[in-house]
């Protein structure tokens, strides 16, 4: 299956399983070379390292490679069946092309081509972008190795300056390792074979609205919800029914902060401390706000050195 943007099942899993490999790397010799490794190949998934191979196994013994005359391939000499012709493929080692297939991943949620994807730690974690699920913006990222709480490790590393890790969930090779460290954030982290429909053999597109529902933003979790309400990367604000959406990452840490602190029965928080929580640089939160196109001042109070959640 070659079309752009399309693997069959059964590649994607065996691109998985190399991508678990320390280095991303396997030998031909150890796999069946069947449909799904070449599909590989043709669809760019795998390169061939250099190939380094002088000796080629067959029903237990050794063979010398040599290179074929027409400089295509290699071959070697058996008494019974003469000289034997080794296509490239059969031998050496191959590496997944991380970048490739993560722009595959990136096609397959609707996430634009303009962003980039950008390693966060090193071969491990990677970010691919956001997405909107409903009126809630999300961060998308890759990890492979999930399996290893060596893993886990890492990647709690990089989320501690990761400024979306708030509204962000991390797709994985396999399941992820229950013996590592929590993740910053607690992102939704979730293998990319558990959010295929079972009938898709052909993959050409990850289920968003299996997606939504993982992470909350889905229908039967908009029909539970209170009539206040607030994600967790405050980006959406539901009062009295009333939806507020704020894409300013400033913007939507003051708006969780008050939200949680209505939440907890708190009427009003220090304007400085909030400022100061958000990582903003401005002094008042009328500056804070600048630029907001949300009309914000319907759900935020302020004066006295205080600042609360509008609700009446």
């Amino acid at each position: 299956m070659s079309a752009s943007g399309t693997l069959s099942r059964g590649a994607l899993a065996l691109l998985l399983r190399i991508t678990g490999t320390p280095k991303q790397e396997v030998d031909a010799e150890d796999l069946s070379i069947n449909a799904d490794f070449k599909e590989l190949i043709n669809a760019r998934m795998i390169h061939p390292l250099q190939n380094s191979a002088t000796s080629l196994n067959v029903d237990d013994q050794d063979y010398e490679l040599l290179p074929c005359p027409s400089g295509s391939g290699f071959r070697y000499f058996s008494s019974g069946a003469g000289w034997v012709n080794v296509p490239t493929t059969s031998i050496g080692r191959y590496q997944v092309s991380s970048n490739r297939f993560l722009q595959f991943v990136q096609q397959w949620l609707d996430i634009s081509s303009h962003q980039p994807v950008t390693e966060l730690a090193g071969d491990i974690l990677w970010d691919l972008g956001d997405i909107w699920l409903g009126k809630s913006r999300v961060a998308v990222l890759f990890c492979r190795r999930a399996y290893l709480a060596q893993t886990i490790s890492t990647v709690k590393l990089a989320f501690g300056s990761f400024a979306r890790r708030r509204s962000a969930v991390i797709l994985t090779d396999r399941a992820i390792s229950q013996n590592g460290p929590p993740i910053p954030g607690e992102p939704l982290c979730i293998a990319i074979h558990d959010l295929l429909l079972p009938d898709q053999q052909c993959i050409s597109a990850i289920d968003k609205d299996l997606l939504a529902e993982l992470l909350g933003y889905g229908r039967s979790h908009q029909a539970k919800r209170p009539p206040t309400w607030c994600s967790e990367d405050g980006g959406e604000l539901v009062v009295n029914g009333e939806q507020y959406v704020f894409t300013g990452l400033t913007h939507k840490r003051i708006i969780r902060q008050l939200f949680e602190a209505w939440e907890s029965g708190q009427e009003k928080l220090r304007t400085a401390a909030v400022l100061e929580n958000a990582e903003s640089k401005a002094s008042a939160l009328s500056q804070a706000f600048s630029g907001c196109k949300t009309e914000w001042k319907n759900v935020v109070g302020y004066g006295n050195g205080y600042c609360w959640l509008k609700t009446e």
